[in-house]
């Protein structure tokens, strides 16, 4: 997961004004019923922004920054339109029918993050409960990656696990990724295969970097300045926004130890 400016990148207007439309047919519709015919009808709508959403994260999943080409992904309401579902009661807390067709309730994501997700969305303190109330004040479980501190609290390794960079299992951060990386489904199979790939491949040319300089310290060689710079571009290219698994390779250059390598991290935000 890396951040995801969505706030600097609305549809057009024309969009916007058709979903402000609806969105005043759900506030006037007089039962549930109504409303959730309402959304289904219109459905449609949210469809039109898939490929938007995706350009924005470059065709990666927001949440796992996997590349789904060929599989049918989803553009998931991050707060649940219909029912919201706490995993401790299935009792239905109340869906944010309001946020249907609201696009800064959108994010691009693949399968295997939006199917486990469902209608859960668990809200620890202060839910919002009818149009008006503010979101703001949510004391919120999931991860969000338009918020910008969030991908920051997660950390990788070679194992291609990802985990919480809190390892003190009793704060709110280290709750709010493990129950993330749960209804999300980010530590599924074919993520951590990916995720492992990256991680060990980045760790294999940071080490040959490495031997590659304290040579290049003892004797200076044209051909050897060439490799290392090879290297870094390497380096910098699987770090970069639009490559798989950024995050990850972000992670291993900045554990390294080494002061270029976290140059490149910071070099490839």
């Amino acid at each position: 997961m890396i951040y995801i400016p969505l706030e600097n990148n609305p549809p057009n207007q024309g969009w916007l004004d058709r979903a402000d439309a609806v969105t005043q047919q759900l506030i006037n519709a007089p039962d549930v019923s109504t409303r959730n015919t309402i959304i289904d009808a219109n459905q449609s709508l949210w469809g039109e922004l898939k490929q938007h959403l995706c350009n924005l994260n470059h065709r990666k999943c927001w949440y796992s920054e996997s590349i789904n080409d060929g599989a049918h992904c989803h553009v998931d309401h991050f707060r649940p339109k219909k029912k919201v579902l706490y995993e401790d009661d299935n009792t239905d807390q109340g869906g944010y029918w309001w946020l249907a067709f609201d696009w800064m309730n959108y994010r691009y994501s693949g399968p295997a993050p939006n199917v486990r997700k469902k209608d859960y969305f668990h809200v620890n303190a202060r839910k919002a409960m009818n149009y008006g109330d503010s979101l703001e004040n949510e004391d919120i479980r999931f991860l969000d990656p338009i918020k910008l501190s969030d991908p920051k609290k997660l950390s990788f390794d070679s194992s291609g696990e990802v985990r919480s960079i809190n390892s003190n299992t009793t704060t709110r951060d280290y709750i709010q990724v493990k129950y993330t990386i749960r209804r999300r489904n980010l530590n599924d199979e074919g993520l951590i295969e990916g995720r492992k790939t990256k991680y060990r491949d980045a760790s294999t040319i940071i080490q040959a970097v490495s031997k590659l300089t304290q040579l290049q310290n003892i004797t200076h060689d044209t051909a050897r300045e060439i490799k290392i710079d090879e290297a870094k571009k390497r380096l910098h290219e699987m770090a970069s926004r639009h490559s798989e698994y950024s995050a990850a390779v972000k992670f291993c250059l900045k554990s390294s130890g080494y002061d270029w390598a976290l140059d490149i991290a910071i070099d490839a935000a």
